[in-house]
């Protein structure tokens, strides 16, 4: 579905699945497969080369058609509440079949066994029939079913264990991460590279949320940005500060009554946040605090220019500073000057009472802010300085 389509959005909560090529491939790549295996088996030439082709081919397909879902699923925000209980019920049916389906065969050996009839002779096995004993290949098959099954429900468990170990976490910043500590015990430590992501953020579409005794970090971005929110998802939750759930699409009413699509997110609560938002939110505004230039680092800057920078071909940058005051957005461009060396202009948003500004790099400045914060661009937000994803 192109974006224009997709841009009128659908009325109903269900998937409609887009043409796709890999069911085809996938029937054409199996075909080959089971015919290449049934030729290799009877010696034909060149069965085993025909077999390695099917077989890549499956893998490839099964590889394609996997990341195509697990798109439609999370950065197109198509598996919907309604799509994932409709996922749960087939899987769950299909489970209920496979019930039945070998039901129906040992039904059909103990009706032969117990009461077997005048055509097998009155005894079970048939006359003729030479009975496998039971606990040579049958037991082996037995043992190897079951001992796969029990390694498979423990892979997970396995995999999760070894992620932790080579995460370079702190004992107590592990220990924060759990949702059921409560945010008076979550008092750090943090280190200066993520309280600039955070700090960052505040700068841009970011803000922060009382709750009980603790604060805590809330982040949003329309559909269009789903990509650049959940690697922001990501890179906090390796970092052990949000749950490991993705966030998922959400809708709303816009003010024009129009349905719109967002991505939201939030940190854990830590009493160790409440300074960040006494200094942010003073009377219900949000100001900027003096110690802002200390945490104003490149990867701040990015964050800053992803959530809230418009790239304007003939004047530069512009960051939207309309909730700050004039003294604050002066306070910043010289932070700007002094950390970046980046010339910057005020210009008066027209038309709102009281005054507000914008803050523009100049684009003199352009090549220099490019060079600053390419390496902490997310590839989706390139374009927000000028530069392509390609």
């Amino acid at each position: 579905m192109t974006n224009l389509v997709r841009a009128q959005f659908q009325a109903h909560p269900f998937h409609l699945v887009e043409p796709s090529p890999w069911p085809l491939v996938t029937s054409f790549a199996l075909l080959t497969l089971t015919v290449s295996g049934v030729m290799t088996m009877h010696g034909y030439a060149f069965g085993g080369y025909l077999a390695a082709i099917g077989l890549f081919s499956v893998i490839g397909s099964m590889i394609f058609w996997f990341r195509d879902i697990i798109a439609e699923a999370t950065y197109q925000g198509s598996h919907t509440f309604a799509v994932q209980k409709g996922l749960t019920i087939g899987v769950a049916l299909f489970i209920v079949s496979e019930v039945f389906f070998f039901l129906s065969i040992f039904w059909a050996f103990f009706h032969s066994s117990l009461a077997p009839t005048v055509e097998l002779g009155g005894h079970w096995p048939a006359k003729g029939i030479e009975a496998i004993n039971a606990f040579e290949l049958p037991l082996l098959n037995t043992v190897l079913l079951l001992s796969s099954g029990k390694f498979c429900l423990k892979w997970p468990k396995l995999k999760s264990t070894k992620l932790n170990k080579i995460r370079s976490l702190s004992a107590i910043t592990n220990s924060m991460s759990l949702a059921r500590v409560q945010s008076v015990k979550r008092i750090g430590p943090h280190n200066i590279d993520l309280l600039s992501v955070l700090i960052g953020s505040l700068l841009g579409d970011g803000h922060m949320e009382k709750d009980g005794n603790g604060s805590r970090f809330s982040f949003y971005q329309s559909k269009n940005h789903g990509e650049y929110l959940l690697w922001l998802h990501k890179r906090l939750f390796e970092l052990g500060y949000c749950k490991k759930e993705l966030p998922l699409i959400e809708t709303r009413l816009d003010p024009k009554g129009e349905l719109y699509y967002f991505y939201r997110f939030r940190t854990f609560t830590y009493s160790s946040f409440n300074w960040i938002h006494s200094a942010f939110y003073v009377n219900g505004r949000k100001v900027l605090p003096p110690f802002i230039k200390e945490y104003l680092s490149a990867e701040a800057l990015a964050i800053w220019i992803m959530d809230d920078g418009t790239l304007h071909k003939n004047r530069g940058l512009r960051f939207c500073t309309h909730n700050f005051i004039l003294t604050e957005c002066k306070f910043m461009q010289e932070i700007l000057k002094e950390k970046f060396d980046l010339d910057t202009t005020l210009h008066k948003i027209s038309g709102t009472v009281p005054l507000q500004y914008n803050i523009y790099v100049q684009k003199a400045s352009m090549d220099k802010l490019k060079k600053i914060v390419k390496p902490f661009i997310h590839e989706t937000m390139l374009y927000k300085i000028g530069l392509s994803s390609l």
